[in-house]
């Protein structure tokens, strides 16, 4: 995958030149950051565990960082050991969000509120303030509800901004007969939601895995635009909040039996819900 082998050879260039690995520790490749010669050497071996430097680099940049130590986890862009897109969610505050709660880890593909944040307004949203963390946890719930069901229907999500959700309806009942309105097409984007996070319940998953790289919520993005800003941990506890109250979960993350029920999961309701 390109973001995930591209953060961890990132992760490793930056590990080479602040000294933490050696010129040995990578097979003598010269991982200084842009060398593209070297980033196709690594992907390489990391493809083919070759080396220490693939062997290092194979299972991504948490086992990397976890092996490596001396704090290498702090550049380590991951959730859940799975590495962020290209954009800076520190200054993409609600996207910082979506990505410390998405059951897969950080997917931009669960919730495509960067649309929203960058454009300013969308949907159901006006004069969205992508630097605020305030208001984001309905924002992220709606987004992933329809994300989740454009992965029910099959529908491509990088249409959205051609058709978005009206032309569901008609769609839904040309292909099937089924007559069905567009909350209860969102329902339905709901309930798959629901049951993800509901397997993630069961196997440990809670409130502290909904959380984002130490560089997030500790280094401010030093220039451009955007410059000063971060996701601090007081702000994300205040979005994981409001995002848990949107989802009509437990303050812990956990989908609740009332929640699940109401979305007829009777059986995942007895299994996994509190």
């Amino acid at each position: 995958d390109t973001i995930s082998a591209g953060v961890t050879i990132g992760w490793a260039m930056e590990a080479y030149e602040r000294g933490l690995l050696s010129k040995e520790d990578v097979d003598g490749v010269d991982l200084r950051f842009g060398n593209i010669e070297a980033t196709a050497e690594a992907l390489k071996k990391m493809a083919y565990r070759e080396g220490k430097l693939g062997k290092l680099l194979a299972d991504g940049s948490r086992e990397a960082s976890r092996r490596l130590g001396k704090d290498s986890d702090r550049f380590a862009i991951h959730v859940k050991g799975l590495e962020l897109p290209a954009y800076d969610v520190r200054g993409i505050k609600g996207m910082a969000l979506a990505i410390a709660v998405s059951y897969r880890g950080a997917c931009h593909l669960t919730a495509g509120v960067y649309g929203t944040e960058l454009v300013g307004s969308w949907w159901k949203f006006s004069n969205v303030d992508r630097l605020s963390f305030e208001n984001k946890g309905f924002e992220v719930k709606l987004h992933e509800d329809l994300m989740q069901l454009y992965d029910t229907l099959g529908a491509c999500k990088f249409s959205r901004h051609m058709f978005f959700l009206e032309g569901f309806p008609e769609m839904v009942y040309n292909a099937t007969g089924f007559e069905m309105t567009h909350s209860q097409l969102l329902t339905i984007g709901e309930r798959a939601y629901n049951i993800a996070r509901a397997f993630n319940a069961r196997e440990g998953f809670n409130r502290k895995d909904d959380t984002l790289p130490w560089r997030v919520l500790y280094e401010p993005i030093p220039k451009g635009v955007s410059e000063g800003s971060h996701v601090s941990p007081r702000e994300l506890e205040h979005m994981l909040d409001e995002y848990y109250q949107a989802r009509g979960w437990s303050m812990e993350g956990l989908p609740t039996k009332v929640k699940l029920i109401s979305l007829d999961l009777d059986e995942i309701a007895e299994d996994v819900g509190v």
